[in-house]
């Protein structure tokens, strides 16, 4: 009822790019009028039949956290492929063990040292070095002292000194571009908050004519925002300005539309409680400015499914028989890795009992520790209510550190201990990264995967459907779009009609829960949700209604695992609904997006 179909919100995205309008009066806050004028002139001559789409990413596919390196890989490619001339950008994190790694294999080559930038009060020495491995002209930012975060391009001791990288990774592009050549007809192709200053420092590169023109659009990948303290605007502007954050501040400046990485949750970003009253009230006045346009992505993989062609051959005459069992095969691999795991703050185990291995679902979660928005803790939690020796669970925390993980984490592992004990012999959790080659042999050995999301921007299903395995995931975000669910689901009020347009024909892939609650308390009571320690969010009456979502979302999962029918249409129909995600649709919304952002004046 809800999953993406080919041009299924292509009318929300026409219709909002129609709407859009420049609003050019917003840098008149940053320059003077002679300036301004000379910036607006400057604008009017910019021709995009020779444009140079320059991408920023603060993560790259050596430094990453999430889900946002893997489109800094795809998108920049498939751009060029399109026919854009492409540039890539992202810091030099140098205390990254894969960036060390890939630095001593050979993978950079030094373009340029010890550049003097300055940005108003703001000096350094900048170096650029190139990936020669990319697929597309690849540029790194090294500068002394900075970009030092070791396990993760955000993981600064300090929480400030990731906004002030923000800044200097921003001040460094312009100076970067104009020593590597690329001075006219620029356009930054910026991502997250992190780089949303570069907004604002070209137009200042224009001025000072490193720059020829420069236009810049921006892509949201989740809710994050930032401080900007006055202190660090005057440091790198010289000027102190009306707002209290990075995108406050700079999303004013964008030359084009404000995109997101899906429709839903582009409208969730205005009119969701959850991101409304927690995460995004401050954004609503530039949002109302300039609307976020939801732009889904591709995938995230090569979408061969782990079957053969025989299996896959018999499936069109309704026969799973072949395909069953190969995935039962599959799932013997699971259990053979999971049984193996020998590092000793491994918690929990799979036990199943004699001749029952194949009739038991076996679910699979795995993610970053973030219970601010994963909402691994209220799938747990809905695991911990089904009857026990009906399923297994295997869940991957992917925790980076130098013990096990959650030692140094308290109410974690308090949390976690308690739900293995209360769930002993159905779940086993590795507190730690999975090996890239366990990942994808376990996602394609589980039953399910489990997507709880508190919200989604857009996810990972596609992944789960490459490999051989539905989903089940709460309605929220990009999981609206790629999860068709065979059962009903609740739909909240503030989606107001944005899935009329739905295909009434979408094939079932997935099963989709929400929870059954008055949106008149959703604010007050998600504020109260985050707020609270993991043990306590239970006495949160929205929180208990998620958590039986989730416990229903399994039921029915064990439910029709136990329908070999209806559980092999369920994998086939993942497979196939993977050709609604091209990146070369993505590539065309974008290609809008920027053409919309190089006409006219600022």
């Amino acid at each position: 009822m809800f999953a993406m179909t080919p041009g299924q919100f292509d009318h929300v995205f026409q219709t909002k790019l129609q709407s859009w309008t420049r609003l050019g009066f917003a840098a008149q806050s940053f320059f003077s009028l002679q300036e301004f004028n000379r910036l607006n002139k400057i604008a009017q001559s910019f021709d995009a039949s020779s444009r140079t789409i320059v991408f920023t990413f603060f993560e790259n596919n050596y430094a990453s956290l999430g889900g946002l390196a893997a489109i800094a890989k795809n998108l920049p490619k498939f751009m060029k492929n399109g026919g854009e001339s492409v540039v890539f950008i992202s810091p030099f994190h140098r205390n990254n063990k894969r960036i060390k790694k890939a630095y001593e294999a050979g993978n950079f080559v030094t373009i340029f040292e010890a550049a003097p930038i300055t940005c108003a009060n703001f000096s350094a020495a900048l170096s650029c070095l190139q990936d020669i491995t990319a697929d597309v002209p690849s540029y790194f930012c090294s500068i002394d002292d900075h970009f030092t975060a070791e396990t993760d391009p955000y993981a600064y001791g300090d929480p400030s000194l990731l906004a002030q990288d923000a800044l200097v990774f921003c001040a460094a592009v312009p100076l970067m571009l104009s020593r590597l050549g690329f001075k006219n007809n620029v356009l930054i192709h910026a991502h997250d908050w992190e780089c949303s200053a570069v907004a604002l420092t070209s137009q200042m590169a224009v001025l000072r004519e490193d720059l020829t023109n420069a236009k810049t659009v921006l892509t949201l990948h989740n809710s994050y925002d930032a401080a900007l303290p006055a202190g660090l605007m005057a440091e790198f502007f010289g000027r102190t300005v009306p707002a209290d954050t990075f995108l406050q501040t700079f999303i004013p400046l964008l030359s084009g539309p404000l995109t997101t990485v899906s429709t839903p949750f582009a409208h969730e970003l205005r009119f969701d409680p959850l991101q409304t009253g927690v995460f995004t009230g401050h954004l609503q006045g530039v949002f109302s400015k300039n609307p976020p346009i939801g732009i889904e992505n591709g995938l995230f993989g090569n979408p061969t499914p782990p079957f053969s062609r025989e299996a896959l051959a018999l499936c069109e005459k309704k026969d799973f028989s072949l395909l069953l069992k190969e995935k039962a095969a599959l799932r013997k691999d699971l259990q053979s890795r999971v049984h193996s795991e020998q590092r000793g703050h491994v918690m929990g185990k799979l036990e199943f009992p004699d001749h029952a291995d194949d009739h038991l679902p076996v679910f699979f979660m795995t993610g970053r520790p973030d219970f601010m928005q994963k909402g691994f803790d209220s799938m747990l939690l809905g695991f911990q209510k089904l009857k026990r020796g009906t399923a297994k669970l295997f869940f991957g925390l992917n925790i980076e550190s130098k013990s096990s993980g959650i030692e140094d984490r308290p109410e974690l592992a308090a949390f976690l201990q308690d739900v293995e004990r209360e769930c002993r012999g159905d779940i086993v959790i590795w507190p730690f990264r999975i090996p890239s080659d366990h990942y994808a042999a376990l996602l394609r050995g589980a039953s399910f995967q489990l997507m709880p999301s508190f919200y989604e921007p857009f996810g990972s299903a596609t992944e789960g459907f490459i490999s051989g395995t539905p989903v089940v995931a709460r309605g929220t975000g990009g999981l609206w779009a790629q999860v068709e669910a065979c059962n009903k689901t609740p739909i909240p009020e503030f989606y107001g009609n944005l899935f009329k347009h739905a295909a009434e024909a979408a094939k079932p892939n997935g099963i989709l829960y929400r929870e059954r609650y008055s949106e008149t308390h959703y604010e007050i009571d998600w504020n109260s949700i985050l707020k609270l320690p993991l043990s306590k969010r239970h006495t949160i009456a929205l929180y208990r209604s998620i958590i039986d979502g989730a416990h229903e979302g399994l039921k029915n999962a064990v439910e029709i695992f136990s329908d070999p029918a209806r559980y092999g249409e369920l994998i086939v129909n993942g497979f196939k609904s993977l050709s609604c995600f091209r990146w070369s649709d993505s590539v065309e919304k974008y290609v809008k997006i920027y053409d919309s952002a190089c006409r006219g004046a600022l």
